[in-house]
């Protein structure tokens, strides 16, 4: 039996620990609370090797940029886009940014202003996107939540019932 509560104490543990993770992914994509850091999944390869489809990219707004950054922004279509800055030009007195993918063969198309950047890529979390778009499936929710939430029940009655 001690075997049992152990058990359920650790999928209790790992369900609390996956709704943290979670929570605090939902809140960095939707709100910029910690200190402007901002979250994104990425759903394309135009940055592999260096950021791979299903990383969560966490970014910051800087005060200025710089080539090589590799930054998000906001183009012309309404898409959030995250490349490398190719280069930085001045055009009408205000900067004119040239970006491309890392695994794209050729540049974006027209520059983007200062205003479009949403931020600088600050670090990468490798893969944790899968985890998240899989939560928000059907089998996700039970495997994700449902079974870990029922045994966390069952931790609590069983911790009742031998109190």
């Amino acid at each position: 039996m001690k075997i049992l509560q152990a058990i359920v104490s650790l999928a209790s543990w790992i369900f609390i620990g996956f709704i943290a993770v979670m929570a605090l992914y939902i809140l960095s994509s939707n709100f910029s609370l910690f200190a402007g850091y901002k979250s994104y999944l990425v759903q394309s390869g135009s940055m592999e090797p260096t950021i791979m489809t299903g990383d969560i990219i966490v970014i910051r707004p800087q005060p200025t940029y710089g080539k090589n950054d590799a930054i998000t922004f906001i183009d012309e279509g309404g898409r959030t886009v995250t490349h490398r800055i190719l280069n930085v030009e001045q055009k009408n007195g205000k900067e004119a940014f040239t970006t491309r993918g890392d695994a794209n063969r050729s540049d974006d198309e027209g520059t983007i202003s200062f205003d479009q950047i949403v931020g600088k890529v600050s670090f990468v979390i490798p893969k944790l996107g899968y985890l998240v778009e899989f939560s928000k499936s059907l089998p996700g929710l039970i495997i994700l939540v449902l079974i870990p939430a029922g045994l966390f029940v069952a931790d609590e009655l069983l911790k009742d019932k031998h109190a």
